[in-house]
């Protein structure tokens, strides 16, 4: 469960990373990145699936 909460505390830092900047670059990189943690973390709640699926 650790891991998993890993993954929620690095997204929300982006997310809030991207609504401090102005930036349009870094904030797309900030909301990439979130977008990505939760795509791992919905990997990791699929027990038994395998990268070939």
């Amino acid at each position: 469960m650790s891991e998993q909460s890993t993954y929620v505390e690095q997204t929300k830092v982006h997310l809030h990373k991207a609504l401090q900047t102005e930036d349009p670059d870094e904030k797309n990189f900030h909301l990439r990145n979130a977008l990505q943690l939760c795509a791992c973390d919905d990997l990791s709640d699929r027990p038994g699936q395998s990268d070939a699926d």
